[in-house]
């Protein structure tokens, strides 16, 4: 038996070497043949795997783009704080916290309040826990005569400054024991802050030394015209007031900013407030913390309305994409599907004809050897082995040939992951097994023809 395997394989060998144009031309017709069909396959696979990659870098860029617009916006609207906050600071407080047995109509009549509360309050507050609350100032005022410029009428006004609230520590020096940007400078030790009316009446300039209640003081500052009964105030430090008004540890107000993201929770710090201080009332000038929480609002809604406009054009644009690609996808499967089959029956076509030519060709040889006895089943055997072999060989050229031409049309960069991830195993045992078939397929009948001659005739006609 094994004498007969190598009888064979002697007579294949001898066949392939005496048809080598044959042999070639079979080669080259398998190649083309599994290459189409490799080719169309990795294209496929090529375009679906581009599409997959594509799709998930354009998901990643997307979600990147929202964290990035997220975080801008964050940024965006905390710049739109800090803006916010500096004007709500330069246009003066917006809460005034009083006792609660303060006669509101005798605040407007005498311009300030006559109810003291204890000077602890503001310290109470700023160690309390609101959010909204910021910029604490004391004051202890009343409507006093000037005794050294003819009994001229000012506000006297006695503060300690701005009380730090603990829990707004990034408002606050590092020590946390004063404001970085306050609403209101501190009043030095010895000084004067003097009204625009006042000190236009007494044609004072900062620098300036005065006496007030038989005390030297200093002009430490000027404010500007504010149009109201700020104008006759003269500040001093809370101690020198509390002293000359006989009031120590007493204030009668405490201004505050109050600082709101939300114009819903207008209102909310009275109620924040006096759980902290339960006798006391909260008045907000409403109208510049709405006007505030608005303009925040309308910023940050703008800039919701920007990320979402951006998000969705570029959905737009990936869901345009995948129905471009889908469309591509489905045109390449009917083209495969029309173009792959032709070509296999071609070349099953082109291989039978070889082998029936060469068939043909060698009946005289054929003849001889059937005249010497070598069976039907060995010559028929020579020729199909010749198919198998050519069909073999065909179909590793075809496969890698294939999935080079397929890699190149599509839009897999070549030598990348997805370049590599084209070789399939499975896909060149098919190849193998397809090319097998096909050829053996293809050669049968010639073969068959070749095993069933009579040599009488062959010799005959020879």
């Amino acid at each position: 038996m094994k004498r007969d395997n190598m009888n064979i394989w002697a007579l294949v060998s001898r066949e392939i070497r005496y048809r080598k144009a044959g042999f070639v031309i079979g080669l080259i017709c398998v190649a083309v043949a599994i290459g189409s069909l490799v080719g169309a396959v990795t294209l496929l696979n090529a375009h679906e795997t581009h599409t997959e990659t594509v799709l998930e870098q354009r998901a990643r860029e997307t979600d990147n783009l929202l964290a990035r617009k997220e975080r801008e916006t964050r940024e965006e609207m905390d710049r739109l704080e800090d803006d916010y906050r500096r004007i709500m600071r330069d246009m003066g407080h917006n809460v005034l916290i009083l006792h609660e047995d303060q006669s509101l109509a005798r605040l407007r009549s005498a311009g300030y309040p006559d109810t003291t509360m204890p000077e602890d309050y503001a310290y109470r507050l700023g160690e309390g826990y609101i959010e909204t609350l910021n910029h604490l100032l004391p004051v202890l005022q009343e409507r006093i005569p000037w005794p050294e410029h003819d009994d001229l009428e000012i506000i006297l006004t006695g503060t300690p400054g701005q009380v730090p609230v603990s829990h707004l520590s990034r408002f606050l020096t590092e020590d946390g024991e004063a404001y970085r940007n306050p609403i209101v400078d501190p009043i030095p030790e010895g000084g004067l802050k003097v009204g625009h009316a006042v000190a236009r009446e007494l044609n004072l300039r900062p620098g300036d030394t005065v006496s007030l209640r038989g005390e030297e003081f200093k002009v430490h500052e000027i404010q500007p015209p504010q149009g109201d009964q700020e104008d006759i105030m003269v500040w001093c430090n809370l101690e020198v007031a509390q002293r000359w008004l006989e009031k120590e540890g007493r204030i009668n107000a405490i201004f505050a900013l109050e600082c709101i993201c939300d114009i819903d929770a207008l209102g909310q710090i009275m109620d924040e407030v006096e759980e902290i201080l339960p006798d006391v009332q909260v008045l907000e000038f409403s109208s510049r913390v709405k006007a505030r929480g608005e303009a925040r609002q309308r910023a940050e809604e703008e800039a919701r309305r920007s990320v979402a406009a951006e998000i969705e054009q570029r959905e737009k644009m990936l869901a345009g994409e995948i129905e471009h690609r889908e469309e591509v996808l489905n045109e390449l499967h009917r083209l495969a599907s029309i173009l792959v089959p032709v070509v296999l029956l071609a070349s099953g076509l082109w291989i039978f004809f070889l082998v029936l030519g060469n068939v043909r060709e060698r009946e005289a040889e054929i003849g001889i050897l059937r005249a010497i006895g070598v069976r039907e089943s060995k010559i028929m055997a020579v020729f199909l082995s010749r198919a198998v072999i050519i069909g073999l060989i065909g179909a590793v050229f075809g496969y890698f040939g294939g999935i080079i031409v397929g890699v190149a049309w599509s839009e897999v960069p070549v030598f990348s992951t997805d370049f590599f991830r084209m070789f399939n195993p499975l896909l060149f045992i098919a190849a193998l097994f397809t090319a097998a078939i096909l050829c053996a397929v293809a050669g049968w009948l010639p073969a068959l023809k070749a095993a069933n001659s009579d040599p009488a005739d062959v010799l005959r006609q020879d």
